[in-house]
């Protein structure tokens, strides 16, 4: 899977689709799923719009949301594996309450 630059993005509120360049300056649109409050921290739940072979199908990635200086909004890549599952957890509950709502 290659690395993708939290710095370069766009968001597109209307469509809910964000376009992420990774270090090789390809650009992937991503469905948002979800941006959900997790322990005092938020995170954005991402989904491929297109299938590649970087991404299986069903495989979503969870960035933290976080700002720059310049105050713009940024994802964080979560290093720990730890709090990586307990963040998607998180979602898969969430999902549970919405689907039975």
């Amino acid at each position: 899977m290659t690395d993708l630059n939290e710095k370069d993005l766009e968001f597109d509120n209307e469509d809910e689709i964000v376009t992420l360049t990774d270090d090789e300056g390809a650009e992937r649109d991503f469905f948002v799923l979800a941006e959900l409050d997790y322990k005092d921290k938020w995170y954005i739940y991402l989904e491929p719009v297109e299938p590649s072979e970087d991404f299986e199908e069903g495989e979503i990635i969870i960035f933290e949301l976080g700002e720059n200086e310049e105050g713009e909004e940024i994802f964080i890549p979560i290093e720990d594996e730890k709090l990586l599952n307990e963040v998607f957890e998180h979602f898969l509950k969430e999902m549970e309450l919405d689907d039975a709502e």
